[in-house]
C-alpha cells in the first residue's frame, strides 16, 4: 500500500510548530506517494511502522493516493459495482487545479530546483515540468521537498518555499499578484 502526504502532512514540515514525535516525522518525511509499506519497512520495524502509519492516516497527515482509493473500493457484487462506478465518475468530475496555480507552483519548484539542487535535481525537474494535474503536482512537491531537505543548499530555504507553495495553492499569492490596486 502506498501513501502520500496530505496538506496537513506538508504543513507539519512547513511550519515551525511541531505536533508529531521524531519517529512520526521520520515516517511522514519518507511517505512520498511512491514508496509502499515494504519500502518503508526497510527503515523501521514493521510493528512500529504500522502503528505510526495508522496514526498518521487517522489524524490526516497522510492519505492514500486517489487512484489507490478507487481501486480499494472495487466491489465484488454488481450492486456495489454501480456505486463504485458512480464514485469514480464523481472523482473524474472533480474540479481540476487552476492552470495559473499549477504554473505558479511549477515555476517555484523549477526555480528552486535549479538554484539549490543543480544536476542532482534533473530528474525531479523533468517530473515537475511534465506534471499536469493536482495529483502529479503533489507527488512532485513531495519528491522535491525531500530532495531540498536532504541538500546542503536547499535545507534552509525548503520551509520558506513550502509555505510559498501552500499560499499559492490556496490562492493568496496569485490573487495578490493579479490585483489591480497600485503598489505604494
Amino acid at each position: 500500500m502506498v501513501y502520500e502526504k496530505s496538506t496537513r502532512g506538508f504543513n507539519e514540515f512547513a511550519s515551525n510548530q511541531r505536533t508529531l514525535s521524531v519517529r512520526e516525522r521520520q515516517v511522514l518525511l519518507l511517505v512520498n506517494g511512491v514508496r509502499n509499506l515494504d519500502d518503508l519497512n526497510k527503515f523501521f520495524k514493521q510493528e512500529q511502522l504500522l502503528d505510526t502509519i495508522k496514526k498518521l492516516e487517522s489524524e490526516g497527515y497522510i492519505q492514500r493516493p486517489q487512484d489507490q482509493q478507487a481501486q480499494q473500493a472495487m466491489p465484488v457484487d454488481s450492486h456495489a459495482s454501480t456505486i463504485t462506478l458512480s464514485l469514480l465518475e464523481a472523482a473524474d468530475q472533480a474540479t481540476p487545479i487552476c492552470p495559473a496555480k499549477l504554473t505558479a507552483v511549477k515555476n517555484i519548484l523549477i526555480e528552486a530546483t535549479d538554484d539549490y539542487l543543480g544536476m542532482m535535481g534533473r530528474a525531479i525537474k523533468t517530473k515537475i515540468e511534465n506534471c499536469e494535474n493536482e495529483t502529479s503536482l503533489r507527488q512532485c512537491i513531495s519528491s522535491w521537498h525531500m530532495a531540498m531537505r536532504e541538500s546542503k543548499l536547499g535545507r534552509e530555504s525548503a520551509s520558506f518555499l513550502m509555505e510559498q507553495i501552500h499560499q499559492t495553492l490556496e490562492g493568496n499569492i496569485i490573487d495578490a499578484t493579479s490585483s489591480t490596486q497600485p503598489q505604494h
